[in-house]
């Protein structure tokens, strides 16, 4: 907690000072595309309990178990900057990633899968190299994201139960590099490599339902929203 609230407020000097130089700032804009892949998500029960309806590490359900893959997503992003000088600029950006789908079988053979959609907004700062060709960048952000991960199945042996979503929401963070190639003198093409760290996934408690018939009280799930990202977009 205590190394929390020095990094808050870092945050908030380094924030006050760029604040104090947007006035005399150049602005851009900046429109990106690109695609996400879901890393480490390790999503488990969040009360485990021995032979019941939920994710399993074993054929006997008698450990707890993970599901570490959400799949992949395209994202689409948007946002605002200022060059502050030569090489340090800031802009705040908006991003959607609606594609992901968890398709993932546990220890027991039950098979998961549901929808899993992410916002985020970032407030992010890049230190830019001068090149004679373009330049390149490296950069980090922080800032907030909501993931909802929709109502899903779980199936073994030919039975299909029905498991509640849910929606969380709280701190990101991301570390950044890539590169900018003038297409015009005021147009940038940008080609990023990105990894983020979007908060937490979570489905609420409620019940496991087999034909719309509850048949299980679940206390629900949760995990990581994590990814490597690579991006292309336009500056200008």
């Amino acid at each position: 907690m205590k190394y929390l609230r020095y990094f808050v407020l870092l945050s908030a000097g380094a924030l006050l000072a760029v604040a104090s130089n947007l006035a005399e700032a150049q602005i851009y804009w900046r429109a990106d595309a690109g695609y996400s892949w879901s890393m480490n998500a390790d999503i488990h029960d969040k009360n485990f309990t021995p032979g019941g309806l939920g994710i399993c590490g074993d054929l006997a359900c008698s450990t707890p178990g993970k599901l570490s893959d959400a799949g992949g997503s395209g994202l689409l992003g948007a946002g605002v900057g200022w060059h502050l000088s030569q090489n340090f600029r800031v802009d705040g950006t908006a991003t959607y990633r609606g594609w992901y789908s968890l398709d993932e079988t546990d220890g027991a053979g039950t098979h998961f899968k549901s929808d899993v959609k992410s916002w985020s907004v970032m407030a992010n700062g890049y230190y830019d190299f001068p090149l004679a060709w373009g330049g390149s960048y490296v950069g980090a952000g922080i800032g907030w994201a909501q993931n909802k991960v929709a109502s899903g199945t779980a199936s073994n042996s030919g039975i299909t139960f029905d498991a509640p979503g849910g929606t969380s929401s709280g701190f990101a963070w991301s570390l950044m590099a890539g590169v900018g190639v003038p297409v015009s003198s005021t147009l940038i093409a940008d080609f990023g490599l990105r990894y983020i760290d979007l908060g937490k996934v979570e489905t609420d408690a409620g019940n496991i339902s087999l034909g719309g018939v509850p048949v299980y009280n679940y206390s629900g799930a949760e995990g990581n929203a994590r990814a490597w990202e690579v991006t292309v977009g336009l500056r200008f």
